[in-house]
């Protein structure tokens, strides 16, 4: 995989510092160059925020970047010269849309787990922003205070989809450097979308063929939802990586907040691997 540009969203605080250490790992791991964006969002209304922002006299914007300036300078500290750290003001109600913008040109983004997974935060409108519309694969970690080791034990959440597609094949570096994956199939619809039997053996030869030690699938019906039946198995199978489509329902846009995907993501303990 020739990714070379990597971005991760970060802050001072302890989780945002210690996914920065994490994301220097991924980007060195590629031999990649890595971007740590702080976003500082301006309280001010969004009708007169494009023009208050770049008319701000220099005292203003002094204090308007205070917290946002301690930021960088805590990351800067932490990463040394090699990572390019940087704050940038943005209008309070445009956060979403500046984490794509920001996506779109890296090859890879991390970010960290939203707190919560109701559009009350920045960390949400960077995970929206950067899933939905950044058009790139998104590593998401926890809020650990300290870096993890992952990637040992995988688990796919699969679906007929373009979404889970993609995600596997993002995921393929990290997944064929897995001791053991396993691809589990949840509520499995048939034939037309690839998730009977056939269907889901190519996507396990397709792995084989790219030297992933993927084991053999589990498929089966889940009363309580999907969601449900991947916690079990990822719990079950000791996994610490999770490689998932984000938001595959032709449906996602009304259940940003309370579909499959938001509550995988509330409750993640491990880092997950998402495409849309």
């Amino acid at each position: 995989m020739g990714w070379q540009e990597f971005l991760v969203f970060a802050d001072a605080s302890e989780d945002g510092v210690a996914r920065l250490r994490m994301a220097m790992d991924v980007a060195k791991t590629f031999n990649g160059k890595l971007e740590a964006l702080v976003l500082a969002p301006v309280p001010i209304s969004f009708a007169v925020a494009a023009e208050a922002v770049g008319g701000l006299d220099a005292e203003t914007r002094s204090i308007v970047r205070k917290d946002c300036d301690a930021a960088v300078k805590t990351l800067q500290g932490v990463a040394g010269a090699g990572v390019h750290v940087h704050g940038v003001d943005i209008p309070a109600g445009d956060s979403q849309a500046a984490a794509a913008r920001a996506a779109r040109t890296a090859d890879f983004v991390i970010f960290g787990q939203p707190e919560e997974m109701d559009g009350s935060r920045l960390d949400t409108d960077i995970f929206l922003g950067a899933v939905l519309e950044g058009g790139r694969p998104c590593l998401m970690l926890p809020r650990w205070i300290n870096p993890h080791a992952w990637g040992r034990r995988a688990v796919i959440s699969w679906k007929g989809t373009p979404e889970a597609a993609r995600a596997v094949q993002a995921a393929l570096p990290f997944l064929k450097n897995a001791e053991a994956v396993r691809l589990c199939v949840a509520n499995p619809r048939g034939e037309r979308e690839g998730e009977d039997e056939a269907g889901i053996g190519r996507v396990i030869t397709y792995l084989l063929r790219h030297g992933v030690k993927v084991e053999e699938p589990v498929v089966r019906e889940s009363w309580e939802g999907p969601d449900r039946m991947i916690v079990s198995e990822v719990e079950g199978f000791n996994a610490d990586f999770l490689v998932l489509g984000a938001y595959e329902d032709p449906k996602w846009a009304e259940e940003i907040f309370g579909g499959v995907t938001a509550r995988m993501v509330r409750d993640a303990k491990i880092p997950i691997l998402m495409t849309h």
